[in-house]
């Protein structure tokens, strides 16, 4: 299993005070063992840890000190990373007001601090839908981060690449996009405009925010642009890399869509078929959810049914695509819901299976589909293969061959 590592906004707040302790001879046994933990990704351990080094560092370190706020904020994180949701939303809200304090309402610290509140506020059930009647408590966040921006930018100029780069960091992350799609749009284009003059347009940060630009675009309806946003994208990665880059085979499978729904069969096929010659950056690999739709509520199930969960067998074939989809035996549901299930799932699209660096049929994948009554589930859900191989986020485009696992 892949190591899950610390957001970009974690990392900004981890090392919040603690760079003068790199020396191990100035750490205590707690925190020595905390971040062996974190190496190896143990979520368990790390939380257990993460509590002694706060400990230690409450008789240790002023109650005002940057070190102690560090050590406040690995226990939020490990709370975060050990599915401790509601304990993460508590610890957040106030690290918040603590860096809101500390290093006012505009810095990047600040921000990294409220954009990991966010995480913790999203990664909650109720937080993965949008009420009739109400915004969420972390759709509320997000809107107000993305308002606060430009001012944070005008205050720290040296900072703005990075402030609009982890802000859309965080929506891809999560993969939960606000209603006000015009004014995400907005603040990820100026994002994408300075990143272009700072670091550059080959830069993962500059590609990723083109990246979720482009599938805004395409969510939108917007086809034309969403093409036009996508290409260079897969262009640049597949010039640069002797493997397929996750994010290109995600781009891929919008483009055959995108471009099927254009009328333009030729390109469609074209993006299909680099789906189906990706190459692998392990020798062994499963299949990866590149894109997926959410299944619609049956409209003549409204009002008549509560909510309602199934089980759906498939298998995945060389190229990537879907067949064969049933439902499982013995789940209760009624046809209609059935129906909607399978139309859904039959037009996902995954990355091929590999075994000795061959792409061969994924048998008997199943995926359960839960049917929500009087809740209006948000379609703007983008599924983030992972791209833990990549040295960092930081770095230009350069390397040959994934790292090492």
């Amino acid at each position: 299993m892949r190591k899950r590592y610390l957001s970009l906004a974690t990392a900004v707040a981890f090392s919040l005070g603690l760079s003068a302790q790199t020396h191990a001879s100035e750490m205590t046994s707690a925190y020595q063992q905390y971040q062996q933990a974190v190496s190896t990704g143990d979520t368990a351990q790390t939380l257990k840890f993460a509590q002694q080094a706060l400990e230690a560092g409450q008789q240790k370190y002023a109650s005002d000190s940057d070190n102690l706020f560090a050590l406040k904020y690995n226990v939020a994180a490990a709370n975060l990373k050990a599915g401790n949701n509601d304990a993460a939303v508590e610890q957040f809200e106030a690290l918040t007001e603590l860096a809101t304090e500390k290093y006012g309402a505009l810095s990047i610290k600040t921000l990294a601090t409220k954009l990991d509140f966010y995480s913790a506020l999203t990664a909650n059930h109720d937080e993965r839908f949008v009420r009739i009647t109400s915004l969420s408590r972390g759709e509320l966040l997000i809107i107000k981060i993305m308002e606060d921006l430009p001012d944070s930018a005008a205050k720290y100029p040296a900072d703005k690449a990075n402030m609009y780069y982890m802000v859309a960091s965080k929506l891809l992350e999560t993969g939960q996009i606000p209603n006000r799609i015009e004014d995400v749009k907005a603040t990820l284009s100026t994002g994408l405009a300075a990143a272009q003059a700072t670091w550059g347009e080959e830069d993962l940060r500059t590609l990723r925010q083109r990246q979720l630009l482009g599938q805004l675009a395409y969510v939108s309806n917007d086809l034309n642009k969403a093409v036009a946003l996508l290409e260079p994208l897969t262009t640049i990665l597949e010039s640069k890399l002797a493997y397929t880059h996750p994010v290109a085979l995600q781009v891929h499978a919008l483009l055959e869509d995108a471009y099927t729904r254009l009328d333009d069969p030729e390109k469609a096929s074209y993006h299909s078929n680099q789906i189906a010659a990706t190459k692998p950056w392990q020798s062994h690999m499963e299949p990866l959810k590149l894109t997926s739709k959410k299944p619609e509520y049956p409209f003549v199930a409204r009002g008549l049914t509560g909510n309602s969960q199934l089980e759906v067998v498939f298998d995945i074939n060389p190229q990537g695509k879907v067949q064969n989809a049933r439902i499982k035996e013995g789940t209760g549901s009624s046809k209609y819901f059935e129906k909607s299930a399978l139309e859904a799932i039959q037009q996902w699209r995954y990355t091929p299976r590999f075994v000795d660096g061959e792409a061969v049929i994924a048998k008997g994948m199943t995926v359960s589909v839960n049917f929500e009554a009087n809740v209006k589930a948000r379609n703007l859900v983008f599924n983030m293969p992972s791209t833990d191989y990549v040295r960092s986020d930081a770095a230009r485009l350069g390397e040959t061959t994934p790292r090492n696992r």
